[in-house]
């Protein structure tokens, strides 16, 4: 018998993950399909299951991690899990070797087997595709197309079109709500609202006993699933949110007030202000100890490296005065930036802030800032510079990390590495010894973050709005090198709007 690949379903009334299918429809997607290897793909399937809502993609920004997996591909998570898709669509059993997915991704998707490939599983997929009948070959391309792949995106907004006929039922809270009963008012899902999405459905620690209104700290190894790693992310017309977002907490309704340009900014507003809330200045002792302050120190000097949009986003929480927020708010906030023009963009952007900008065309910040800024920081408030109180490191690799340690007062300073960056890097150990210095970093943010951001916005404490860059569609998408062009523009936060 001729073997014959074992492609999700997608007719109504069959199943998909064990539920009924209620609804299916086709979409276009902007779909990858392993490092340097993506395409605006139409008519891909999506169904509804009866516990699925299917919303409509309003707005999706591109993160700095989407570049990274589009240049470089990512191992983990999102190549392992396509991995896993390829072995069930070809009823693989071997497991994967030391062969580079892209290896088994071309295969796959119709190119002929490499002889100098020995790994086993490679081997058993090449048998699996000789053992299909002429026309299926033929067509495996086009079938890899739809059916496979993983579309990316998760900095979103958008729109509930479907709910299906069982959501109602889900009853029991995961990751975030974890242990608490889903209620019926979270739960009447309702076309036409307005969400945004925590793409990271984690596990949580509880929270201590006798804080009812408190949720669990987010465990970010071991994630329960993944939007745009796992599952289908936001570059595509619909996106498909399953139980697991559901009983999860992560589609979050947009309070009224809040425009989707400004909402589609939560997700990466609320992985810089998790950093924000996990550093913290001492302000004084009392009889339990030191008192401490999240955020900048209270009245110092902050130093933000970047000039894209979490680093002009950066700038708005160092200075942040939000009546139901506390944090410390720096007294000035310097940018280093690489060029006149992005010290022009930076002062356009947060013309109501107090800010200075320091323009560094190397890597010697230190030197920069002396000629620059130090002279006219003494003349202004009567003392010598002697660093920053807080250095926010929103662009750069490991060398700017090491290079954060030159820019730090001698007592207290504190780093944020906002900016994602792999590598080791030199750094001085008497800093932070001798120095009661700190260093955070994060990694996405806590579903709670997001609602607190979303309340920022609504107050009108963040104007995120001027943060967004070059809006996309898919027929820009569809020109020659425009997929690239996405990917490339470094100017703001670019975005895609799949329906316009």
């Amino acid at each position: 018998m001729a073997f014959t690949p074992h492609w999700p379903e997608t007719t109504v009334g069959g199943r998909r993950d064990g539920r009924p299918i209620e609804w299916s429809s086709t979409m276009t997607s902007l779909v990858y399909f392993g490092k340097e290897h993506k395409a605006v793909i139409d008519n891909r399937p999506i169904v509804c299951t009866d516990q699925d809502i299917i919303a409509r993609v309003d707005r999706v920004h591109r993160c700095g991690t989407d570049v990274k997996i589009f240049r470089d591909g990512r191992p983990d998570q999102c190549e392992e899990s396509l991995l896993d898709e390829l072995k069930g669509i070809f009823r693989c059993k071997e497991p994967a070797g030391p062969v580079p997915f892209t290896d088994y991704a071309d295969l796959a998707m119709g190119g002929q087997p490499r002889s100098d490939v020995k790994d086993p599983l490679y081997r058993e997929l090449a048998g699996q595709i000789a053992a299909l009948p002429e026309d299926q070959r033929k067509t495996l391309p086009s079938m890899m197309r739809l059916y496979w792949g993983r579309i990316l995106g998760h900095e979103t907004v958008v729109t509930i079109e479907r709910v299906g006929s069982r959501v109602r039922e889900l009853k029991r809270g995961i990751g975030y709500l974890d242990g608490v009963e889903l209620s019926h008012e979270y739960l009447d899902f309702q076309p036409g609202e307005k969400c945004v999405l925590q793409s990271r459905v984690a596990y949580y620690d509880p929270p201590p006993a006798g804080m009812p209104e408190a949720r669990g700290v987010q465990l970010l190894g071991g994630n329960i699933t993944d939007l745009a790693m796992n599952q289908g992310g936001a570059y595509a017309a619909l996106v498909r949110l399953t139980p697991e977002m559901i009983c999860s907490g992560s589609i979050i309704r947009v309070p009224a007030g809040v425009s989707p340009q400004a909402a589609a900014l939560a997700e990466p507003t609320a992985c810089l202000l998790d950093c924000f809330q996990k550093s913290t200045h001492e302000v004084g002792q009392d009889a339990q100890g030191s008192i401490l302050v999240k955020g900048c120190r209270q009245g110092g000097l902050a130093c933000v490296i970047g000039s894209g949009s979490m680093a002009l986003m950066a700038g708005q929480l160092a200075t942040l005065d939000d009546p139901l927020l506390r944090m410390g708010r720096a007294r000035e906030v310097v940018f280093i930036v690489r060029s006149q023009a992005k010290a022009d963009l930076v002062r356009s952007i947060l013309c109501d802030r107090p800010i200075q900008t320091v323009i560094c065309k190397n890597d010697r910040m230190r030197e920069a800032v002396a000629a620059q800024y130090a002279p006219s920081c003494q003349t202004r408030f009567g003392k010598p510079f002697q660093g920053f109180d807080d250095v926010i490191l929103a662009a750069g690799g490991p060398p700017t990390v090491a290079d954060c340690h030159v820019l730090l007062v001698p007592t207290g300073g504190r780093i944020l590495a906002f900016a994602g960056t792999r590598g080791p890097c030199t750094l001085e150990s008497g800093v932070w010894h001798y120095g009661n210095a700190g260093i955070v970093g994060t990694s996405g943010c806590n579903t709670r973050m997001m609602e607190i951001v979303l309340g920022l916005f609504a107050r009108r404490s963040l104007q995120p709005e001027p943060l967004a860059g070059k809006v996309y569609t898919f027929d820009d998408l569809r020109k020659p090198g425009g997929i690239q062009a996405f990917f490339d523009d470094k100017r703001l936060r670019p975005c895609l709007e799949p329906n316009r």
